[in-house]
């Protein structure tokens, strides 16, 4: 299957998303704080709908999470469904009109209260269509944005399309060190983890178990910082390039020792062939 086809199949990620209207006709955009996909991009505030959240719940919650307020009624006033490189989303974009509370950036983001055209950018891709939805309500001619070439970072963006992402989204990662070339660990990456990944400079991975993004050594402090990213002839697996840091020597598995492939296999029985270089109750406090 072409990645073309894997990426219109992808099942979509519900988002609410608020459009907040001040007295003046104002609707405030608010940026995309560092570390995450499309970092000080501009959008519309919100977030990802929790399990068994309406659209209205799950918009109370994030603006609250995110500025602080307490929002009165909100209902859906469109939906847009948009394809980014590292995610597909279902964009339920609701006004919000009435609220409560001073308004907070929680998350370090900016904000600004924006009038037709717009004069932040860069503007999120998924964005661009509201401001087009607001100035056809509002009878506005011409550009709604002061840069209207927005969608660069997507095009830009598109080498995440040539990987072969298996029915979970997801692709295996091999991680080796560099200079000895030691295979540290085996592990798994959605769009976002590979994303992330690039833009960092450090691994991230898809922790399955856990069904969230996994930033190796968030916990140990043994991060891994990437020297390259390669993909294989089938495209289906990715290989980092990687200095193992935190420890030295360094550790990558969660058992303190060097490399997850500790075990060799001799004579009908596996043995354990290197030494632990650090007891993991002291690594995971």
């Amino acid at each position: 299957m072409s990645a073309e086809g894997l990426h219109t199949e992808r099942v979509p990620v519900d988002v609410a998303v608020g459009v907040l209207i001040d007295a003046q006709s104002r609707f405030l955009l608010t940026s995309r704080p560092q570390g995450k996909v499309y970092a000080d991009y501009w959008e519309f505030p919100g977030g990802k709908l929790e399990a068994g959240e309406t659209v209205a719940q799950a918009l109370r919650r994030e603006l609250h999470e995110e500025l602080g307020i307490t929002i009165g009624e909100a209902s859906v006033w469109r939906v847009e469904l948009v394809d980014y490189p590292h995610a597909r989303v279902r964009l339920h974009f609701c006004k919000v009109f009435d609220w409560q509370g001073e308004l907070q950036m929680r998350e370090g983001q900016s904000m600004a209260w924006q009038e037709l055209p717009v004069a932040v950018h860069p503007v999120l891709p998924g964005t661009l269509p509201v401001l087009d939805w607001l100035a056809q309500e509002r009878g506005h001619t011409g550009p709604t944005c002061a840069t209207p070439d927005q969608p660069q970072q997507m095009h830009a963006m598109n080498w995440l399309d040539e990987v072969t992402w298996d029915a979970n989204g997801l692709v295996p990662v091999i991680a080796q060190e560099v200079g000895s070339n030691d295979v540290l660990m085996f592990a798994f990456m959605n769009r976002e983890a590979l994303a992330l990944t690039a833009e960092r400079g450090e691994a991230v991975y898809w922790s399955r178990s856990r069904q969230r993004l996994w930033h190796k050594g968030e916990e140990s402090g043994h991060v891994q910082k990437v020297h390259e990213i390669r993909l294989d002839c089938d495209s289906d697996v990715v290989l980092l390039k990687v200095s193992q840091l935190g420890h030295e020597p360094g550790i990558a598995c969660h058992t303190g020792r060097h490399s997850c492939f500790f075990k060799r296999y001799e004579n009908g029985t596996w043995d354990t062939i290197d030494p632990v270089l650090k007891d993991p109750e002291h690594i995971y406090k």
